[in-house]
């Protein structure tokens, strides 16, 4: 023990007492100069032997003062017991190095004479770090129990801890995977400026390097990080970072990082803290990611239950689409998502959310883009594996590809639609945050893609079931409106429409072949462009269909007018056949569409094909059958029996309009003596160049017609009395100009009687009409035949 001697036999005394004593002792005179101190006290302070004779008396008290965490506190509490003699006080002092001292003092009397003060200092630093710890703990785990929502547990024992520690930031990372942070709470941090966005995998971040790595050498170290450095600059309070590893049966789970304001290194007790702390942040994350993982499976189950009945109960194509999206939205967070249809080669986007928020460019992007499959490695990789795939970071990822109007994506996950062992669609969701699908999110997805497929199915084969139904309706209606017309240009019409609607088509063209089935002598088109009619008049492209009387298909065809060649995407054509024998060809087309004709469509077609080579066989008989009704099979001209259906209507146009009507009644003279001077057959020859005359002289409004042997009468609509004289003379000079018979020559004349309506009224009959006529043809031959006479 080394002290100031004094010659005084009681200080002597004093000193003795005070080295015996088990606490560190100071001893100072009324000034506050010290007058001795014993060995605990320079083992508490630690301070070096003699160290008493190395300065002097007035720095002794200062040196003590810079030992300690504030020693402008620690003087000023000097100068206020030394200022109060008699006062007693009890207080604590925190030391550089963390310690903590408990100081009691009180004056030091000597027969009723205050001749100093006696100091004891106690080192309380494990019952004080015990208490705080308990405070600590207690504090944390009352606020990660008070809540029963597992986030806010988190975010609560975060803010907890950190005002406990009085530290100025605290955030809390949470391992997922094996190479990704994500934030899990966090105080205080935002207002530090600290870059808090997801930790990627390469990111060079020390704190998350050590924990995966098991590189803490201790449960809480100081870690130097460059996005904190802002903190260290010369107008920031001294400040140290520290991460406290957490883990969970040696499973990294998470890392605590503080800002503190203490830069002392940690002692035992800190360090006991600090390990109880990350326990019990292990336990309740874990329970946070049970409680959220059981909560989110709960709720995936239900949505995925109610996708489900919501896809299957619809059979509608478009409505199943639409319900994608909405089952997407409900399933899993997402900024973005689309459903992509598979056309062949090609991925075309037909559904998509959440891009409405971007720009108008954007969105008309999204919404019009087309994907070459093969060139997108996402889709090639679905459609390759049929499985899902996750992309953490789109960001320098060769595998993303962009789109011309680059959106604010970070993160994307795909799955295939597989319908009967075929990809037929991609449903995508994005996110703008790097990193925020997890393998959880690809099962249900899937889970999803499975009823969407399941759904695309019954929708495909309702509406293929419709679509044959709706065909077999429309071959039916083009059967049966093609087997009850009997004019050749309403079927012709009817069956070139009706194919294009029948099949899905754009065009179409018919042709009736010529007798050498050389070139086409008749055609009917629907929508054909007129440049495609140069060739072969619309069926050069199917044309072998006619030469092997088998229907053919063609697809991207190639053909030149001109400068302008026409890229037609498929072409039918299918052979009009009845009874063995080829009477054209139907040639139908898909021209602004990339669509292709099918087998099915051969089938439907070959099928009118048919159908109308049985109803053009049809027409054609009932022409020939309506022509041998109604006409004379020796002249040609209309019979009696036609006349006196067509007179009539005659007569009662000519009453309705008030016109004129006039009737000629016709005979050959002396017609019997040709028949039995040359025979019937020169009769015959006779009977028809009559006919042949007549029908030159006579207009197609006039109805000419043989009466009866070698009679004849002629229906003149709207002709007066002089108009029909005319006729009637013009008739009469053809037939007697020409010899009729030229082996011999036989000169053959006619006699005709003319009788006029000139107002018909409702009491003229047809019968009246052509009894006159039959009168003033009778004055003709009583006036020597080969003249027209006219009833008055």
């Amino acid at each position: 023990m080394y002290f100031f001697i004094q010659d005084d036999w009681k200080i002597a005394l004093l000193s003795t007492a005070v080295e015996s004593m088990s606490e560190a002792v100071l001893m100072t005179d009324p000034a506050g100069k010290i007058l001795l101190l014993n060995r605990q006290f320079e083992e508490l302070w630690r301070l070096t032997p003699g160290w008493m004779e190395t300065i002097t008396a007035r720095d002794r008290i200062q040196q003590l003062a810079h030992l300690l965490c504030d020693p402008d506190q620690f003087l000023n509490r000097l100068d206020e017991v030394y200022a109060h003699p008699d006062l007693e006080a009890l207080d604590w002092l925190t030391l550089r190095d963390g310690r903590i001292i408990e100081r009691h003092t009180r004056g030091l009397h000597l027969e009723e004479r205050i001749i100093g003060r006696i100091w004891v200092f106690r080192n309380i630093t494990s019952r004080e770090w015990a208490q705080r710890e308990l405070k600590v703990m207690k504090r944390v785990l009352e606020a990660l129990n008070r809540i029963v929502e597992p986030q806010r547990q988190l975010q609560a024992g975060v803010q907890a801890l950190a005002q406990e520690l009085e530290a100025r930031a605290a955030w809390l990372w949470g391992v997922e995977g094996s190479d990704f942070a994500r934030l899990l709470a966090h105080y205080g941090a935002r207002e530090l400026r600290i870059d808090l966005t997801p930790r990627a995998p390469g990111d060079p971040c020390e704190c998350l390097q050590r924990l995966l790595d098991h590189g803490f050498p201790a449960t809480a170290h100081p870690i130097v990080c460059p996005r904190l450095a802002h903190l260290n600059t010369p107008d920031q309070e001294p400040a140290r970072h520290i991460s406290v590893p957490i883990y969970s049966r040696d499973r990294p789970l998470a890392i605590l990082n503080l800002v503190l304001p203490s830069i002392q290194p940690f002692n035992v007790a800190e360090l006991r803290m600090f390990a109880a702390i990350a326990n019990q942040f292990s336990v309740a994350i874990e329970r946070a990611r049970l409680f959220e993982s059981v909560r989110e499976e709960q709720r995936a189950a239900e949505v995925l239950r109610q996708a489900a009945a919501t896809l299957s109960a619809s059979l509608d194509f478009e409505q199943v689409l639409d319900h994608v999206l909405d089952q997407i939205v409900a399933l899993m967070p997402c900024d973005g998502a689309s459903v992509m249809l598979v056309e062949g080669t090609q991925a075309r986007v037909v559904r998509v959310y959440g891009y409405e928020a971007l720009s108008d460019e954007a969105e008309r992007a999204i919404h019009t883009v087309t994907f070459e499959i093969a060139r997108t490695p996402t889709l090639r990789r679905l459609l390759e594996t049929r499985q899902p795939w996750i992309i953490g970071e789109t960001h320098n990822n060769p595998a993303w590809v962009r789109i011309e109007y680059a959106l604010p994506i970070r993160s994307w996950l795909g799955v295939p639609v597989i319908v009967r062992q075929q990809v037929v669609a991609f449903i995508c969701v994005d996110s703008f945050v790097p990193y925020a699908y997890r393998p959880e999110h690809a099962r249900r997805l899937a889970t999803l893609a499975s009823s969407v497929s399941l759904a695309l199915h019954n929708a495909q084969l309702y509406e293929q079931t419709n679509a044959a139904l709706e065909r077999e309706r429309r071959l039916s209606e083009l059967t049966r409106t093609i087997s009850s017309a009997l004019d050749i240009e309403v079927i012709l019409d009817t069956v070139v429409r009706l194919s294009v609607e029948l099949v899905g088509a754009d065009a179409a063209v018919l042709g009736l072949l010529s007798a050498d089935h050389a070139a086409l002598v008749r055609t009917h088109t629907f929508n054909m462009p007129e440049s495609l009619m140069q060739h072969v008049q619309g069926v050069q492209p199917v044309w072998s269909a006619v030469e092997t009387r088998q229907s053919v298909i063609r697809h991207h065809v190639m053909l030149k007018a001109g400068r302008v060649t026409h890229h037609i995407p498929s072409v039918i054509g299918t052979p009009i056949i009845a009874g063995g024998k080829a009477l054209g060809v139907l040639a139908v087309y898909h021209l602004h569409r990339q669509r292709f004709f099918g087998e099915h469509d051969r089938s439907m077609l070959e099928i009118v094909g048919q159908q109308t080579g049985v109803a053009i066989t049809n027409a054609h008989l009932f022409t020939e059958t309506q022509r041998l009704a109604t006409t004379d099979h020796l002249t040609g001209l209309f019979n009696r029996h036609h006349f006196f259906a067509l007179a009539p209507r005659e007569l009662e146009r000519a009453r309705r309009y008030h016109h004129p009507l006039a009737l000629l009644v016709i005979d050959v003279d002396y017609f019997k003596t040709i028949n039995d001077t040359f025979g019937h057959s020169a009769g015959d020859v006779v009977l028809r160049s009559v006919a042949k005359q007549m029908q030159r002289e006579l207009r197609d409004a006039d109805i000419l017609a043989r009466f009866g042997g070698e009679e004849f009468i002629a229906l003149l609509p709207e002709t007066n009395r002089a108009g029909a004289l005319r006729v009637a003379e013009r008739l009469r000079a053809a037939v007697a100009g020409v010899p009729l018979l030229r082996e011999p020559p036989v000169q053959v004349t006619i006699s005709i009687g003319c009788a006029v309506l000139d107002s018909v009224s409702e009491h003229d009959r047809l019968d009246t009409l052509i009894h006159r006529a039959d009168r003033a043809l009778y004055i003709a031959k009583s006036r020597g035949r080969n003249q027209v006479a006219s009833d008055p």
